[in-house]
């Protein structure tokens, strides 16, 4: 068995059943496709699916490539594309020249059919030549020890005759040639990535109609209903036999803007965008159904409710993001996009702008979603218990380890996401060991011998300039590049004040609803909307969470709704120091954070719980800054 470097999770897999002069002299090839595809050789004659199903299982091909009686045999019991060896009359031509040097005296023993080329070559050459066939393996051998009891000078066909006739002392020659398997290669590389792109399709396609909690909606241009997925039937109460109700929904659709609106469905608000499918048929480039039509495809999303709930756990406080800003739709456009590969991503933004919230959406829009979803703080690791935490460790390894051993954080997300927060706050050590794991993808426990290949999907985060780190040598740069082959960067609040409405009254409805409070979210954010849009909220959306908790908890003990600007003055201020603005603040982003942590200090008089919550950040991660503040003194 042959193989190349590790696999690389973008490529298209080639499977490559041979045997011995067929597999060396494709092995000899594989280097000019290295970049093209991955690949895999394997000696086998295949005579048995039995045989077969493991190779096949432990590769997952998108494509496999033979010849001769093995690709038939691949072909009718596969249900992948099979690429077979093309023998030309040049390859025959070729070889049989060769053969006629040593001999006039030659049998061929092929898969193939009489070549038409023979009788040619017998008078131009001079030669004698018996011709064989064979339907399968065994009739190959059966063939070739009859025909070995009489006297050849030279045989001449595939790889496994060849192979025949070498144990039996004969000289043999292969008629497959190096351009033939050339072009074969290449056939099956196109054929493999035509197979992944179709299976990817079909994967979305399933999970959009099973799976997807976003209903979607397929009408045709006469305003039937002609397919819907599950989400649709069980959020808008459509099946087969409610034609009536459909068509109501879409004439409700259908009146609103073309790109997208409102409308009512059941008694119920819902957000819907609309597009066409558009395949480049016709002159509108719109395709068609199978009844002569354009499509337009109508996806819903139901007001107050988290746009992007995961099915596999229930929502909790703080998980729902919401947006209506352009800026926020790109990252999410982003996301979608991203989530589908299963390389590495790289979220950055400041504090506080909800990356562990997209890294979620990323895990549940991936292939990985069935799988857990763990989250690391980089920051909060130790140096000495960094590699047990995220490796774990086997029993013994050190004083005090657990009995049985311990699965680290990597292991737990196996299949699943691993979410790396807060990334640059690792030391050059610690970036040592996770690189290796990036490159390798196998863990190997403290203590332990046993490397272990884990499959998942990492997203990293960091609110640090980690391309500038890179430059100053505190950040690998190698680590860098492996996390950043898709880059999401997260504006700030103040970079999307259309989404500061949406978030304030969904944070009101969960904290009045946490502390039992009959209180309209709308009435008290007509009341302090202003003052939220006016502000820059240095700690994002998480020094948003903090002021309305504020808020709710005042409102219940004066459960005045009027009163709520009024109550917005006395318990955040600092909302309406605006009107005498700090000066900037100068330097690299890095400095830029210390100086608003000094600030902040000041003017709390040192209060280190009111300058996390200004900020919007953990108590544990402004301890980490001020220490960086005296290092700098």
């Amino acid at each position: 068995m042959v193989t190349a470097k590790p696999l690389d999770p973008q490529l298209p897999r080639v499977l490559i059943f041979g045997y011995r002069e067929f597999s060396q002299q494709v092995s000899s090839l594989l280097a000019e496709f290295d970049t093209r595809a991955e690949f895999k050789i394997i000696d086998f004659i295949v005579d048995s699916f039995a045989g077969l199903r493991s190779h096949i299982g432990d590769f997952d091909p998108d494509v496999v490539v033979s010849a001769g009686s093995n690709a038939a045999y691949l072909k009718s019991a596969l249900n992948l594309p099979v690429v077979s060896l093309e023998v030309t009359e040049s390859d025959i031509a070729d070889a049989v020249t060769k053969a006629a040097a040593v001999t006039d005296n030659i049998l061929m023993i092929s898969f193939e059919p009489l070549p038409r080329i023979l009788p040619h070559l017998e008078n131009s050459l001079g030669v004698s030549i018996t011709h064989k066939r064979y339907r399968t393996p065994e009739e190959a051998r059966e063939i070739f020890y009859i025909a070995s009891k009489q006297s050849w000078g030279a045989i001449v066909g595939a790889s496994f005759i060849c192979g025949l006739a070498t144990q039996e002392g004969f000289k043999s020659f292969l008629f497959y040639s190096r351009e033939s398997s050339r072009q074969m290669l290449l056939k099956a590389i196109e054929a493999g990535a035509q197979y992944r792109r179709a299976r990817h399709g079909q994967a979305l396609c399933k999970w959009l109609m099973e799976n997807s909690n976003t209903p979607v909606l397929v009408v045709g241009s006469d305003a039937r209903l002609l397919q819907f997925n599950r989400a649709a039937g069980a959020g808008l109460q459509l099946d087969t036999a409610t034609g009536a109700d459909a068509a109501e929904l879409i004439k409700s659709l259908r009146l609103a803007p073309a790109s997208g609106g409102e409308c009512r469905i059941n008694g119920c608000d819902w957000w819907f965008h609309r597009d066409e499918l558009d395949s480049g048929l016709g002159e509108s480039g719109f395709s068609k159904s199978g009844f002569g039509e354009s499509v337009q495809i109508y996806q819903l999303y139901r007001k107050k409710l988290n746009l992007d709930q995961a099915p596999s756990r229930p929502a909790a406080a703080g998980d729902e993001l919401r947006y209506r800003s352009g800026a926020m739709a790109a990252v999410m456009r982003s996301v979608e996009s991203f989530s589908h590969s299963p390389s590495n991503i790289l979220i950055t933004g400041e504090s506080g702008t909800g990356k562990e919230l997209i890294a979620r959406a990323i895990h549940q829009a991936s292939p990985f979603a069935a799988g857990q979803f763990v989250g690391v703080n980089c920051g909060a690791i130790p140096s000495e218990l960094f590699e047990g935490e995220l490796f774990g460790h086997r029993e013994g390894a050190y004083t005090g380890s657990r009995r049985g051993g311990r699965k680290g954080l990597i292991e737990a997300a196996g299949d699943g996401l691993l979410f790396l927060d807060e990334i640059g706050e690792l030391t050059l050590e610690q970036q040592a060991k996770l690189l290796r794991f990036l490159q390798e993808r196998t863990v190997r426990r403290l203590g332990g011998n046993k490397e272990t290949q884990i499959n998942l999907k990492i997203v990293a985060a960091s609110n640090r300039p980690l391309r500038e780190m890179v430059q100053q040598k505190t950040f690998r740069e190698d680590l860098f590049y492996r996390l950043n082959v898709f880059h999401i960067q997260l504006p700030p609040l103040r970079a999307r004040k259309d989404d500061i409405d949406c978030i304030a009254e969904s944070k009101l409805e969960q904290f009045l609803g946490l502390y039992n409070l009959s209180i309209n979210a709308g009435e008290v954010l007509e009341q302090i909307g202003p003052a939220l849009r006016e502000y820059s909220w240095p700690g994002n959306v998480r020094e948003l969470e903090n002021v309305l908790e504020r808020i709710v908890a005042n409102l219940l003990v004066s459960p005045d709704t009027g009163s709520a600007s009024a109550l917005l003055h006395s318990i955040a201020p600092e909302l309406f120091a605006g009107d005498t603005p700090p000066a900037p603040v100068a330097g690299s982003p890095r400095q830029r954070e210390l100086q608003l942590v000094a600030r902040a200090m000041d003017r709390f008089d040192n209060d280190k719980h009111k300058v996390a919550e200004y900020l919007g950040i953990s108590q544990t991660t402004l301890w980490r800054r001020l220490k960086q503040l005296n290092k700098s003194d």
